[in-house]
């Protein structure tokens, strides 16, 4: 079964003053995704939380990935039923690769001066973030979060984060994060159960389109 077209975007969006932009490559999106966004939003008092798919990130290559149109469905498939959330697919029009900046500068310009705007992500894909050479600009821009398993060395963390950055950003520990994208994907393939590892929606999507079986 193909994976419906992506939506078009008709407008530029209308945005709170705070709210969390929540970027990956969502293959599939886990539980793990939403109780880190719901953690971020209470902590940071967020209005809203945008789930933006990644389209090819560039620390991977596209064979690497489902095909954007099934990420993105199941996406909006696992947010569809919360009012805080929602899916974005901005990056998912463009082409590869595709860089958080970009969508972070998109929706800096589109809440203006008044609004406040955080980035959420797993440590790993932040450190990578900012060590690009051009995210230098970034901590007047937004503000992130970056989330951590329960028991991590938080201050051996912080010696891994230049000191611009470190004002910037808010860790967050999670024990949700012990689900993966990769093991999720491994146990499709092995035909072991996802329950509770994936919305229930999501886990339908994933079997009705044999999705992760090669």
């Amino acid at each position: 079964m193909d994976a419906k077209p992506l939506p078009r975007r008709n407008s530029e969006p209308t945005l709170p003053q705070r709210i969390g932009i929540m970027g990956g490559s969502f293959d599939p999106i886990h539980i793990g995704h939403l109780k880190v966004a719901e953690a971020a939003r209470t902590a940071m008092k967020l209005h809203k939380v945008i789930f933006v798919t990644a389209h090819c990130p560039p620390h991977k290559s596209p064979e690497q990935l489902t095909p954007v149109q099934h990420r993105h469905a199941m996406v909006e498939l696992a947010v569809k039923d919360m009012p805080r959330f929602e899916p974005s697919c901005i990056e998912a029009e463009r082409g590869c690769p595709t860089y958080a900046g970009d969508t972070i500068r998109y929706y800096k310009q589109a809440m203006g001066t008044a609004g406040e705007l955080f980035f959420i992500t797993g440590l790993d894909a932040l450190l990578a973030i900012i060590n690009w050479d051009q995210s230098r600009t970034y901590p007047g821009i937004c503000r992130f979060v970056a989330a951590i398993r329960p028991g991590c060395d938080v201050e051996k963390i912080k010696k891994r984060i230049p000191d611009d950055f470190l004002p910037h950003i808010t860790i967050l520990e999670e024990p949700y994060l012990s689900i993966s994208s990769t093991d999720i994907r491994s146990r499709v393939r092995a035909h072991r159960s996802i329950e509770g590892m994936v919305p229930e929606a999501v886990q339908g999507y994933i079997f009705s389109n044999n999705l992760y079986l090669n």
